[in-house]
């Protein structure tokens, strides 16, 4: 991960997740710990689009030109994969492209963790009975690690 509030972001996760196996053997409470993190992961995904997208803008454009997109790209909340691909694509339709095809590799699993990802979290912030675990969020958490460093790249490589 290039960006170093994303990175920071990450490695708190981790060692969240790393810890909560041995906080407690009280599975209500892991439960809890689940919804908790899910919370967390979903947090980071809507602050990866913002971040890489906020600084191609900032390197690529006029000052004018960057704090209009910035002003856009801070709008973005909860977003699924879907509005990651339109995001990408509001820059360039290959970038579009290029993550449609990465998401759908390796059985949709990138597409999945990020929409579990953000459906958790809208249950849970809404009082509903998300059934989401630690190990799932982790699983996730990786999956999600993975297309926001695909992101970076097409964006690097501009």
């Amino acid at each position: 991960m290039q960006n170093r509030e994303l990175s920071r972001q990450i490695d708190s996760l981790k060692s969240l997740l790393q810890r909560t196996g041995k906080a407690t053997d009280d599975a209500e409470l892991l439960s809890h710990w689940g919804r908790y993190l899910c919370v967390l992961t979903a947090g980071f995904l809507e602050n990866s689009i913002q971040e890489v997208y906020t600084e191609f803008v900032r390197r690529s454009s006029s000052p004018a030109v960057a704090r209009f997109a910035e002003s856009k790209l801070e709008r973005i909340n909860n977003p699924n994969a879907r509005r990651f691909v339109e995001t990408a694509g509001s820059f360039k339709r290959e970038w579009a492209d290029g993550l449609e095809s990465f998401l759908d590799e390796d059985d949709e699993r990138r597409r999945n963790a990020i929409d579990s990802i953000m459906n958790n979290r809208h249950q849970i912030a809404h009082g509903g009975g998300a059934q989401i675990t630690v190990a799932r969020v982790r699983e996730y958490l990786n999956g999600c690690v993975e297309v926001v460093e695909f992101i970076e790249r097409q964006v690097q490589g501009n």
